[in-house]
């Protein structure tokens, strides 16, 4: 089997998971690759945790690229999304945005590289608050 063929098992188990999913990439290349392989298999970037938010009370698969850091109110969704209620403050509108997720039939995962969890670990410890995890 290869790394693709054992992605798309990944994929498979990550639908109606409690916890935000994770796959690790050994480099950009691969990353863009596990890219490509969730947008076959019909999931939607998101590129702001509002449109997790949005989502996560319905039907929905989607992805999360994180390319540099970690933003402190996707960190924050992954604490709280397993509690069965987020809570995001919105800067902009100057509000609190709440969801409450339903899990069934919601897979949400995290893509980013080994060098950008590195990166990520060495300010929080971010491992033991996702859920299951992929790496090539």
């Amino acid at each position: 089997m290869n790394y693709q063929t054992d992605f798309q098992e990944f994929i498979k188990f990550t639908n109606s998971q409690k916890e935000v999913s994770l796959a690790i990439a050994k480099n950009e290349e691969e990353l863009k690759e596990f890219q490509e392989i969730l947008e076959k298999y019909r999931f939607k970037q998101a590129t702001k945790v509002p449109q997790l938010m949005l989502h996560s009370d319905s039907a929905a698969k989607l992805f999360f690229l994180v390319k540099e850091e970690l933003p402190k109110d996707l960190y924050d969704f992954i604490l709280q999304y397993p509690t069965g209620r987020v809570q995001i403050f919105d800067s902009n509108n100057m509000k609190s945005n709440i969801t409450v997720p339903v899990y069934k039939d919601v897979s949400i995962v995290l893509l980013m590289t080994k060098e950008t969890l590195s990166k990520i670990q060495e300010d929080n410890q971010f491992l033991e608050n996702v859920g299951i995890t992929y790496q090539s």
